[in-house]
Formats: structure tokens, C-alpha cells, sequence
């Protein structure tokens, strides 16, 4: 009865220090977003609808974030890691395409390729993506090997 109640307690302390800490990193996250958009404010003036696009990239990651650590300790946590990966990878090719931004101002042209800068971003979240699915096969091993199922 005693160890029931402690493992109650302990549970408890478990969910809330992951609801903590989750809040904490979206809110860091967030706050990162919050100090830098100013930086990028002329950037949103010339390219309409960069804003919003860049709004909801970081609304959908942090919940991604969120969910992840909710999740923590159980299998659902690598697959909400995993479809961050995934999400950054099709955000970048989706909003970005060739990665060549062209802006015409009055008689004045503007060609910057971004092709470099676009493929590192999406091989470093291709990595993000194998370490999941690895951290994953790991999980289950280890499971498999000490006798509970998820």
C-alpha cells in the first residue's frame, strides 16, 4: 500500500516536472522568436507573407516540442521527434522551393540563392530525423530486452 502511494507520488512528480519543462523550453523558444522577428522586420516589409509563414513554422515546432516532452519515456516521444524532423524537411522544401529568392524593387533587381544555406538546414534535420528513428529502435530494444511491452 505504502509503495503504491510512492509510485502515485512519483508519477505526479514525473508528469508535472515534464509539464515544466516543457513549458520552460517553449517559452525560450518562443522568446528566441519574439527577440529576433524585429532583427527581420525589413526582410517582412519586402517578401508578403513571409511573416505568417515563419509564425506558423514556429507555432507548429514548438507544439511538436511540447507534445515530444510530454511524451517522454514512452514511444511517442521519437515519433513527435521524428515528424519535427520530417515537418522542418518539408517546410524547407514546400515554402522555399529552388532556394533562389528574386525581388524586383522599382528599377532596381535582387537575386540571392540560398541553395547552400537550404541544403545544410535540411541534412541537419535529416540527421535530427535518424537520430529519432535510432533513439527509437533503441527504446524498443531495451524494453524487448528487460521484459515490458510498451
Amino acid at each position: 500500500m505504502v509503495e503504491e502511494k510512492k509510485k502515485d507520488r512519483n508519477k505526479i512528480k514525473d508528469v508535472a516536472f515534464r509539464v515544466v519543462k516543457a513549458s520552460v523550453k517553449a517559452i525560450l523558444v518562443y522568446l528566441l522568436y519574439f527577440f529576433i522577428a524585429p532583427l527581420l522586420a525589413p526582410l517582412f516589409g519586402l517578401i508578403p507573407g513571409f511573416m505568417e509563414t515563419i509564425e506558423l513554422f514556429v507555432t507548429v515546432y514548438i507544439v511538436l516540442m511540447i507534445l515530444s516532452d510530454l511524451t517522454a519515456h514512452t514511444i511517442f516521444q521519437y515519433f513527435f521527434n521524428t515528424a519535427r524532423a520530417l515537418f522542418v524537411i518539408a517546410y524547407l522544401i514546400l515554402q522555399l522551393g529552388s532556394g533562389v529568392i528574386s525581388m524586383d524593387i522599382e528599377n532596381f533587381s535582387l537575386t540571392v540563392n540560398l541553395t547552400m544555406f537550404y541544403t545544410i538546414a535540411a541534412l541537419l534535420s535529416l540527421l535530427g530525423f535518424a537520430k529519432s528513428v535510432l533513439q527509437a529502435i533503441n527504446f524498443l530494444n531495451e524494453r524487448a530486452e528487460s521484459g515490458t511491452h510498451p
